[in-house]
């Protein structure tokens, strides 16, 4: 039983040899795609040994002699703590190469450009003159964001006259459509005041022409009584 134990510890000390040579191409590659590619390399290896591990526990646990199972399952411990470090180590390889320096911000680079020597945190001056000509860098960075902020403010002044006079304009224009609007309804209040008074004048004139229309039909009428009459007469007479 001890000498299978022997010969199932050497296979797992062979195949931990293995694992740590070709993990080591891991922390040789440079490019990110090499590494990932060693790292695949380096699974199926890895598999191996943990499966040797559970071999090996496997047969312990069959062993009656507590002190045999305890000297073979230190070097199980030992294996995985191994295997562990190797996986830690590979993850961490493939997770600095995928993090990149966060890029400088603009500000950043403005201030380090403004205060030169000093760097952006200001730590880095070494006399009197590199500060002296920091403080009038930021001196004139200030006076040229003030002369811009003035002309943004006049512009905006003159925008705002601009949009005033063509709010006067429209109000002008406006109160002229308002004024022609008001001669439009004098000029329709006059004519129908005019219509208005037509059709009375015509009312007026059909009562007119009626009673003289009657007053011709009464006079025919009259003189046809007259006519008959002066007939009637003569007939008589004769």
């Amino acid at each position: 039983m001890d000498v299978q134990l022997e010969e199932m510890t050497n296979d797992l000390h062979t195949a931990l040899e293995q694992l740590s040579k070709v993990a080591e191409d891991v922390v040789a590659a440079e490019a990110l795609v090499d590494k990932k590619r060693a790292e695949a390399a380096v699974r199926p290896v890895m598999r191996e040994a943990r499966s040797k591990i559970c071999l090996l526990r496997t047969e312990l646990r069959r062993m009656t002699d507590s002190g045999v199972r305890e000297r073979y399952e230190k070097i199980c411990v030992d294996a995985d703590e191994r295997i562990q470090l190797i996986s830690a180590e590979m993850k961490r390889q493939i997770s600095r190469q995928q993090t990149s320096p966060r890029p400088t911000a603009y500000t950043e680079m403005r201030e380090e450009k403004l205060l030169g020597e000093g760097c952006s945190q200001g730590t880095g001056f070494q006399n009197s003159q590199q500060v002296l000509r920091a403080a009038i860098n930021v001196q004139n960075d200030m006076l040229m964001s003030l002369a811009r902020t003035e002309k943004t403010i006049n512009v905006t002044e003159e925008s705002g006259q601009e949009t005033l006079q063509a709010l006067v304009r429209q109000s002008e224009q406006m109160y002229q459509v308002d004024q022609d609007l008001e001669g439009l309804q004098g000029d329709l209040d006059r004519a129908g005041r005019d219509v208005r008074w037509f059709f009375r004048q015509l009312a007026g004139d059909r009562c007119l022409l009626s009673l003289f229309g009657v007053l011709i039909v009464a006079m025919a009428v009259l003189m046809g009584v007259m006519i008959y009459k002066k007939r009637h007469a003569k007939k008589h007479e004769a």
